[in-house]
């Protein structure tokens, strides 16, 4: 998640969403495996196991105020793993003790071993999260950040620790090939690195690698810190990376105990920093026929908010498209995530409109897009964001979208979904905290209602810490008073 969490505009956007009636279903779960520390992306392996991605919990280590919280310190530990989940539900953890950033006390929101994928050779990949400003993360890159220069006037800088104040975690954000026979792992390419050098997105500098998925010999990987598709060739080679446009909303709904003194003065960012106008070095066209949703902000009112992507899920189509959902960011409105396409071009177009806090995508066997959402509200309505009720949809290609778990009817902050090659769906549930995680198998799903969703935009031109938890720390705190 970024520094900076929003930025109010004068610019309108108008984005047209029908509505139409579409089957809502109850579905009935198994729990195969529970028991894990914040876990993450879920994986169907060649060999017929599940992986799962756990971030851990953190630990006593290092502590250092990351932009994702207000109120408590994000600490080091080794409780992050990669774990195999056997067709009879045995579980294994491949990695055991990998560095692991979180939270303290509550170990919600952590970071580390996020998600695994396979080539086409049965090699097997994993990234790690870090979720805040490079230069923080060990002294290595608290070094090298001094000597950082960014042409780009927009450009925020988080705050940079000492160097001895340094997490002292430099296995998180990175890519890594694994030996599933040994667990040793080998680095492919430091994400975090690439970030604090590069900035594309040419906004503020944070990397928080959340989600990949594997195309031929590239790796894509979404970072919902950096706002970016990170391109990685396999062997390290011909690192790029695709910026995910912010938007921008009109009359936001904030939380009812953000401080007035949050929303910045006129012709200023959140903290003060000078407006971006467009056509400066890594920002996405402006054009109307390029791009019809995506305006940068010159000005700014109370009365608009630039949001953030946030990239979280990403999965390969039936097309050989790499499809990626967002988060989006903070104050996370309803119905403002989107669903990019990046074709062969490296241009991501909006696919599809509408939804609420992606957290993955897959495609099922008959060619659907299958989309996980954390939760249907903002996450900052809810009392525990460890158990928010969200949902899955499925998008067809002809725009037709169907619910088919609705809020209430199992799924709590859910963050990854998986197919395996019989059309089994499998879900990582509670993915918010120490010991909640669990692993399901969808049984069934039996239509029993009709209630409204709204019709898919979809581009026919033929988808960290997840949020924050700073504002329902916040909101709880008001309430207690």
């Amino acid at each position: 998640m970024k520094l900076k969490q929003f930025t109010i505009t004068l610019v309108t956007l108008c984005i047209a969403i029908s509505s139409e009636l579409k089957a809502v279903q109850a579905a009935s779960f198994t729990v195969i495996a529970n028991g894990f520390d914040n876990p993450r992306g879920i994986t169907y392996g060649p060999d017929g196991n599940l992986y799962v991605g756990e971030a851990g919990r953190g630990g006593s280590g290092a502590c250092w105020p990351a932009p994702f919280t207000s109120f408590e310190p994000v600490c080091a530990g080794k409780t992050g793993a990669i774990v195999k989940i056997t067709p009879d539900s045995l579980r294994q953890n491949l990695i055991s003790n990998f560095q692991s950033s979180a939270p303290q006390p509550s170990q919600n929101q952590a970071t580390g071993p996020e998600d695994l994928k396979f080539d086409s050779q049965g090699n097997a990949y994993f990234i790690s999260g870090f979720g805040g400003n490079p230069a923080n993360r060990d002294a290595e890159l608290n070094a090298l950040s001094a000597n950082v220069q960014f042409p780009s006037e927009q450009t925020m800088i988080a705050p940079t620790l000492p160097p001895e104040q340094a997490l002292n975690t430099p296995d998180l954000g990175k890519l890594y090939q694994i030996d599933l026979d040994t667990g040793n792992y080998t680095l492919i390419t430091d994400l975090a690195k690439n970030e604090l050098v590069s900035n594309p997105d040419g906004k503020d500098v944070i990397s928080n690698p959340y989600a990949m998925a594997i195309k031929g010999d590239t790796a894509y990987i979404a970072d919902g810190g950096a706002n970016v598709v990170w391109n990685v060739k396999l062997d390290g080679s011909n690192v790029s990376a695709i910026p995910i446009p912010t938007r921008i909303v009109e009359n936001p709904e904030f939380p009812p105990a953000a401080p007035e003194s949050a929303v910045p003065s006129a012709g200023a960012g959140s903290s003060g920093e000078p407006l971006p106008t467009a056509g400066q070095p890594g920002l996405p066209p402006t054009t109307d026929e390029e791009a019809p949703d995506i305006v940068l902000p010159r000005e700014q009112s109370a009365n608009q908010v630039e949001l953030q992507a946030v990239p979280t899920g990403i999965a390969v189509g039936p097309d050989g498209s790499v499809y990626v959902g967002e988060y989006s960011g903070f104050p996370y409105q309803e119905r403002k995530a989107r669903i990019w396409r990046i074709g062969d071009d490296g241009k991501p177009q909006v696919y599809a409109d509408g939804f609420t806090q992606i957290t993955d995508l897959r495609f099922d066997k008959d060619g659907n897009l299958l989309v996980l959402q954390f939760a249907d509200q903002s996450q900052w309505k809810g009392e525990d964001e460890a158990a928010l009720p969200g949902s899955l949809i499925k998008l067809t290609a002809d725009g037709t979208r169907t619910t088919l778990i609705a809020a209430g009817e199992g799924l709590e902050s859910a963050t990854g979904i998986e197919v395996d090659p019989s059309g089994e769906i499998y879900i990582v549930n509670k993915g918010i905290g120490p010991g909640n995680g669990e692993v399901l198998r969808v049984d069934s799903i039996d239509g029993v209602a009709s209630v409204p969703e709204p019709s898919s935009t979809l581009g026919l031109l033929v988808f960290g810490a997840v949020g924050s938890g700073a504002w329902l720390k916040h909101k709880r705190q008001q309430q207690g008073q």
